[in-house]
């Protein structure tokens, strides 16, 4: 018994809500019923969303694009027919590139059968008059599309025009935008996050689940290619196009501009994951360079060791040195803080800062109109205009570039206060509070503590390495860790206890005890290596 294989096709992904694709299913069980001598075939064929004018359901991964392979393969066959809704359903190309793609299925013994008015196609109805009805349908649905694309860029354009006369214009709006193009009040804090994340080094997968999980509504479907898309839309500053001032800007132009300079870095590198655990990513293994990850001991941290040695013993790393949780956080607290500052510098621009990332963008954005109009000029050698473009060109590009030398030689003022007492507050409440984020503006600046086997302990930036020797007893109690450094030994506490939050002070006596009572608990200070072992 021949089979009956449906394909169904609507252009917008916002039909799928409707019922297109619950119509065309009907008409297709509609017609099984009515011709009992077909069986409906397993083999369906979709293209939801897929636009039919612009072919590309008949690209790799289209679903017309499928059927064909399965005609090709035979498992279409002769006799067998096609069950589509309506003619334009098989595509809205011109009437030459129609009849190409639908040959193959005609050539074959295979029947098009259009369900709207249940007039059947094949090879041998075309040789008489039905295909100045084919040829009818494919010029009446391409014609209509084209029509219809026509009118939308005129639209396009005049809508345009309006936003730069500062009309206001209504378009499809990113989630934080009414229709209107107002600001969504409670929404905005949450953009301004994702861009605040994202430069500090939080992934975009990372923030998609923060907001999902924040129980705002409009965020419960949020995804990491949802947010990229956020962070690249310049309707953030306000843009439509090269349009700007045409929404209210939920973030600042350097804000965004640093968020582009972080998509280029992170393109350029390879792929890593946000580490739930604010150690893991920052200590890493010195033998394979792989992560350390913690041993827990009835239920707390207890050391960290390498995760590749774990896996596969021997056999994937031979470093298979455990190093004490509060060694590690001992030396963090020694060596972290003067990273995280400058972190903090790298996200919290000065002035100068926020006029070389103006210039910057201005630059490349001068430089890319340079590259077209000699292209163009290539072409066109005897444009006058062309040239006098260049020359404005290459004149904007020297003046943003002498702008930049002169930028890049100019230092702000420091800070005041020399013990850094408003960055521990901040370092100790994302600590509390958030530690992923600091994890991972740790990571943007390079810090990391890399262990060997012998126990010795390099930090990143530091002139010379600590070295962990064992543990320090009393009968069968641990008294601490040993530690050295300088040809000094230090005995660390075996307890980690994390810092509370701070409260803002005026009183630099306040700050500098706050800032000391961040240190590590030790059990004995600064004993020589050489009496140590004497003793």
């Amino acid at each position: 018994m021949p089979s009956a294989i449906s394909y169904i096709r609507f252009s917008s992904s916002k039909q799928s809500d409707g019922n297109s694709h619950q119509r065309q299913m009907e008409a297709a069980q509609r017609w099984l019923i009515n011709n009992p001598s077909y069986t409906a075939s397993t083999m369906n064929f979709e293209d939801l969303g897929v636009s039919g004018f612009h072919g590309d359901h008949i690209k790799d991964g289209g679903g017309w694009a499928k059927l064909l392979l399965a005609v090709e393969a035979g498992h279409i066959k002769a006799g067998d027919v096609v069950l589509v809704e309506a003619m334009d359903r098989t595509g809205r190309l011109p009437a030459l590139q129609m009849i190409e793609i639908i040959r193959p299925v005609l050539q074959a013994g295979i029947a098009i059968i259009t369900l709207d008015d249940n007039n059947k196609f094949d090879e041998d109805s075309l040789n008489g008059p039905q295909i100045f009805l084919l040829v009818a349908k494919i010029q009446a649905a391409h014609g209509y599309s084209k029509i219809l694309s026509e009118r939308t860029k005129e639209s396009y354009q005049i809508r345009k025009e309006k936003a730069r006369k500062g009309e206001k214009v209504r378009r499809g709006v990113p989630i934080w935008l009414t229709t209107d193009g107002e600001l969504k009040a409670h929404l905005a804090p949450y953009i301004k996050e994702v861009f605040d994340l994202y430069i500090s080094g939080v992934g975009k997968n990372t923030i998609a689940n923060r907001l999902r999980a924040s129980g705002v509504p409009e965020f419960k479907t949020c995804s990491g290619p949802t947010v990229g898309s956020w962070l690249q839309n310049t309707t953030t500053i306000g843009y439509w196009d090269d349009i700007p001032d045409v929404y209210p800007a939920v973030v600042s132009k350097e804000l965004f501009l640093q968020a582009q300079n972080r998509w280029k870095e992170v393109a350029k590198s390879p792929p890593s994951r946000t580490s739930k655990n604010f150690l893991v990513g920052l200590v890493k293994c010195g033998i394979c360079d792989g992560n350390l990850i913690f041993h827990n001991k009835d239920g707390k941290p207890h050391s960290m060791r390498c995760l590749t040695n774990h896996r596969l013993r021997s056999n994937g790393c031979s470093n298979n040195k455990s190093i004490p949780h509060s060694v590690i956080w001992y030396i963090y607290t020694l060596t972290a803080s003067q990273n995280f500052r400058r972190a903090l510098e790298k996200i919290e621009l000065t002035a100068t800062d926020k006029r070389k990332l103006t210039v910057t963008a201005e630059l490349e954005k001068v430089q890319a109109k340079i590259v077209r109009a000699v292209n163009a000029l290539i072409s066109l050698p005897d444009m006058p205009e062309i040239v006098s473009s260049l020359k404005e060109l290459n004149a904007q590009r020297d003046t943003l570039q002498v702008e930049l030398q002169i930028l890049d030689r100019t230092v702000d003022e420091p800070g005041k206060s020399s013990i850094h007492f408003n960055e521990s507050l901040v370092e100790d409440d994302l600590l509390i509070n958030d530690p992923i984020r600091l994890n991972s503006l740790l990571k943007g600046v390079d810090y990391t503590i890399t262990t060997y086997t012998d126990g010795l302990i390099i930090v990143a930036g530091e002139s010379y390495p600590w070295l962990y020797t064992g543990v320090k007893r009393t009968g069968n109690r641990t008294l601490g860790y040993k530690v050295q450094y300088l040809a000094m030994e230090d005995v660390i506490s075996p307890e980690v206890s994390f810092p509370s939050c701070g409260t803002q002070t005026e009183n630099e006596s306040e700050q500098m005890r706050y800032v000391l009572r961040r240190s590590h608990k030790l059990i004995s200070v600064g004993m020589p290596v050489d009496a140590v072992y004497l003793d």
